[in-house]
């Protein structure tokens, strides 16, 4: 299931609390936000994109140098593995096979966490302006 994040004015406020407290850095814009949580080491970045519902899609993704290079390493993978594989060669597709699912596991692992703490701060906000 995709997590959403309804658009209206107090979600998009919060938003906008979370960068200016320094949970967050990114930008918030009524068509799409962009956020990366404030600690470091940090490769990874939410981003809400508005659907034809009204609310904003959260999807989860590497930033700039690490999505180009991990695109590039998988193409270059997948090309050495179908070489190997005619030539006869089975242990090393299988180890990049096994590296892959771990660094796929790990991926989607972090996408929960991260969407789960950007849900939990939100809805401390919320919280906090109903008291």
């Amino acid at each position: 299931m995709k997590q959403t994040i309804s658009r209206n004015d107090k979600n998009l406020e919060i938003l906008n609390n979370l960068i200016t407290s320094g949970c967050y850095n990114g930008y918030v814009s009524p068509e799409k936000f962009e956020l990366t949580r404030n600690r470091f080491p940090n490769n990874h970045r939410l981003i809400g994109v508005l659907n034809d519902v009204g609310s904003y899609d959260l999807k989860f993704v590497f930033k700039y140098p690490i999505n180009v290079a991990a695109k590039i390493l998988l193409v270059v993978g997948i090309l050495v593995s179908m070489v190997l594989l005619v030539k006869g060669g089975w242990m090393l597709p299988m180890i990049f096979v096994f590296f892959g699912l771990i660094i796929f596991v790990d991926f989607k692992i972090k996408e929960k966490k991260e969407i789960h703490l950007l849900i939990d701060k939100l809805l401390e906000f919320h919280k906090a302006e109903c008291n």
